[in-house]
């Protein structure tokens, strides 16, 4: 089975394309496209017209940029029909020169798009050239790496909980199990969490997919024992027995390498971001907003609580 590209589909990838290199044409009528070098004047001889457009040429270049957005997309190259991507690349343009004579590029709404995007398209230029220069010394990839591999969990957990209501409830279980009564049993028969039927499984965790009390509990206990006095979190009390403890494997400098680089070119980014900011004239017109009650802060400040409290309850494993 041949590959056949959609015809508006691949018009439309291919439109900014085939208008980029007509803008020059249209500006400059007398004039040939600048070439950097010789190598650049080579390449543009080996760059073979292969149809014409009610006057306008599509070159070979332009068809292989296809070609090879196609091969990326999955397709075997047997399976690519090059003169049915050429005969794309037609209709694209007649739809480009139909467009043009319609006189849409004059209309304010659309210069304004133009504008918008032409605007857009520098400022994340400027942005990627500027990242790009910047000067990432191994010394601050390793001061990164000891940062980031700080601030890692070193240990994972095997753990089982039963969860129940009121620390009452928790310590009569607490009692039943210093009386010899199977922990797992214990958890199908009275944990309110869904792992209760699993006996209370929790299988593999670290510490930060936790909530903060839970965590603080587990990393200070020893493999093969129930803590002795039971966790309040907002989901309950828990009883917890840690079956096992192992160490984390840490990621290696060169694996988290791109990953700092990124890091600290935003970073160093929006320093110089800020550095501007405040040589910058700016006058900020828009009103100040009245500040709050004290009854408004406090329930403010209530629900911040409650959200947090929320993401720690979507982060938990029961």
């Amino acid at each position: 089975m041949r590959i056949t590209t959609n015809k508006l589909l691949a018009s439309s990838l291919m439109a900014l394309t085939l208008s980029i290199g007509q803008v020059w044409a249209d500006e400059h009528p007398d004039e040939q496209p600048p070439v950097d070098n010789a190598a650049e004047t080579a390449s543009q001889a080996k760059d073979e017209v292969i149809a014409v457009v009610n006057g306008t040429e599509i070159r070979r270049s332009t068809l292989d940029a296809v070609l090879e957005m196609t091969k990326r997309s999955g397709a075997n190259a047997d399976q690519i029909d090059e003169k049915a991507l050429l005969e794309d690349l037609i209709v694209t343009e007649i739809a480009r020169q139909e467009a043009k004579e319609s006189g849409l590029a004059e209309r304010e709404d659309i210069q304004q798009k133009v504008d918008n995007f032409a605007d857009k398209l520098v400022l994340n230029t400027w942005m990627q050239e500027k990242a790009n220069a910047l000067e990432i010394s191994d010394e601050d990839l390793q001061a990164a790496y000891d940062k980031k591999i700080a601030s890692m969990p070193k240990h994972e957990f095997n753990a089982r909980h039963i969860l129940v209501k009121t620390e009452d409830e928790a310590k009569a279980v607490i009692k039943e199990l210093e009386e010899g009564k199977d922990f797992a049993e214990l958890a199908k028969d009275k944990s309110t969490g869904p792992s209760g039927p699993m006996g209370g499984d929790l299988g593999w965790f670290k510490p930060d997919s936790m909530v903060k009390p839970f965590a603080e509990a587990v990393s200070t206990m020893e493999p093969g024992t129930v803590k002795k006095e039971p966790v309040e979190t907002q989901f309950g009390w828990h009883i917890i027995k840690l079956e096992e403890k192992r160490d984390v494997k840490l990621p290696s400098l060169d694996n988290m390498k791109p990953q700092l680089k990124r890091q600290l070119e935003q970073e160093t980014m929006l320093e110089y971001m800020q550095s501007l900011r405040q040589d910058a004239d700016i006058t900020i017109l828009l009103p100040e907003e009245e500040a709050a009650a004290p009854e408004e802060e406090a329930k403010a400040k209530a629900d911040d609580v409650t959200q947090a409290q929320d993401a720690d309850e979507a982060s938990a494993t029961e």
